[in-house]
């Protein structure tokens, strides 16, 4: 009798017997380190708070003002903070979630706090570093020559959120979710959005073709 017929199983299918052989201590010790990785990352991404989850990441790129707040959450015995995914709420569950256990949550910067006064420059180098800006990121729901489509008319006397040149730089900034609106914060260099907004402003009173109907509030010139 050799070695392997001692390991020999009683299972057997199709004529193969199984050898009860040990596994490779590489791949025990990989098992183990991945139970061992696997805590750890739950402590440091949803437990602890250390670390930023990958949905937060995605919201710092789309908008590097927005801020993560912390609150007294439930413990697991009075020690560890509990984690409950928001994914397994409801909605009043959720907003109830944030409200009483501190569950943390991304808070946006609110236009309305900005106080900041932005200057143009009107200057040929501007305008056309503003245009081809345009051009990729904002003639697709504007038109390539601000007639509007998903979005409003930009050559008309006719805004949604103020004609001010600072309006619309906090627009392109903040961006209006409810409208569709994207922050461009994000995205956009604080130079970068300055250019296009100066782009912005040379298109009023263009008259395009085929113009979107006037949308929002009438500014004088």
């Amino acid at each position: 009798m050799n070695d392997n017929d001692e390991k020999l199983l009683d299972h057997e299918y199709d004529g193969i017997r199984e050898l009860d052989n040990d596994l490779p201590r590489w791949w025990v010790w990989m098992f183990y380190i991945t139970i061992i990785w696997a805590v750890g990352y739950y402590l440091y991404y949803h437990t602890l708070g250390i670390g930023y989850t990958s949905h937060e990441m995605y919201q710092s790129e789309i908008d590097p003002g927005w801020v993560r707040e912390s609150g007294e959450a439930p413990k697991y015995f009075g020690i560890l903070p509990e984690y409950r995914s928001p994914l397994a709420a409801t909605e009043a569950e959720k907003a109830a979630l944030l409200r009483a256990s501190g569950v943390r949550r991304l808070v946006p910067m609110n236009r309305e706090s900005d106080t900041t006064t932005y200057v143009l420059s009107m200057d040929d180098a501007t305008i056309s570093a503003g245009k081809s800006i345009y051009q990729v990121r904002c003639a697709s729901c504007h038109g390539p020559a601000g007639q509007g489509g998903v979005g409003p008319n930009l050559t008309d006397n006719y805004w949604l959120h103020g004609a001010e040149p600072s309006d619309l730089v906090k627009t392109v900034r903040y961006g209006v979710p409810t409208k569709g609106m994207i922050s461009w914060l994000g995205t956009l260099k604080q130079e970068e959005i300055l250019q296009v907004v100066s782009y912005v402003t040379t298109l009023h009173g263009t008259n395009p073709p085929n113009p979107k109907a006037p949308e929002g509030e009438l500014y004088s010139q």
